[in-house]
């Protein structure tokens, strides 16, 4: 099976870190936090100058690695796809550099790494690498990759949507997803 996996705030807790790394920021700024996210140019003032920090601190989510690592095991080919190079100005390059550094300090086994995907391209880019099943925690992504006739699990360890199908809050029920999706 080829499984798809978002990075950020799936496999790992970016928002956490964007808002660590803002508070730090307002405070030497003498800002409120929401004054900088709601501000189209103090926001991409802090993304510019901590986006790097905030990729390469995130946290990874528990279970994460080793749910990953035990799917592999089992046969299963890990797609990274992500967004991450689209959202601010940064190099494709430079992301995907990051984003291996990341991976290989926390021990997450894959086999392909797919950045610089537009959040539109999602569905699209899961149907061109033939993935069987995509993990992704935005209903905006997982509208656009189930619209593109691919299987996805929203995940949500934060719990922030209402959804009955295909709905996960952590790795050890993603396991068991896929494992009884694998059974028939």
């Amino acid at each position: 099976m080829r499984i798809g996996v978002s990075l950020d705030d799936t496999i790992c807790k970016t928002t956490e870190m964007v808002h660590q790394i803002l508070e730090d920021y307002a405070m030497k700024k003498h800002q409120k936090p929401l004054d900088i996210i709601n501000d189209e140019i103090l926001r991409a003032d802090f993304f510019s100058n901590n986006l790097e920090e905030i990729y390469e601190k995130a946290e990874i989510k528990k279970n994460a690695k080793d749910v990953l690592k035990r799917l592999r095991n089992r046969g299963n080919e890990i797609y990274i796809i992500t967004t991450r190079a689209n959202e601010f100005e940064t190099t494709k390059e430079k992301v995907y550099d990051i984003t291996k550094k990341w991976l290989k300090e926390h021990d997450v086994e894959v086999d392909y790494i797919i950045s610089a995907v537009n959040r539109e391209e999602k569905g699209e880019i899961c149907k061109k690498y033939k993935i069987d099943l995509m993990i992704d925690d935005d209903p905006y992504n997982y509208k656009m990759i189930v619209s593109n006739g691919i299987n996805c699990i929203l995940f949500d360890d934060r719990e922030k949507y209402v959804l009955k199908e295909n709905y996960v809050t952590n790795w050890l029920d993603i396991e068991k997803y896929i494992e009884k999706k694998k059974k028939g």
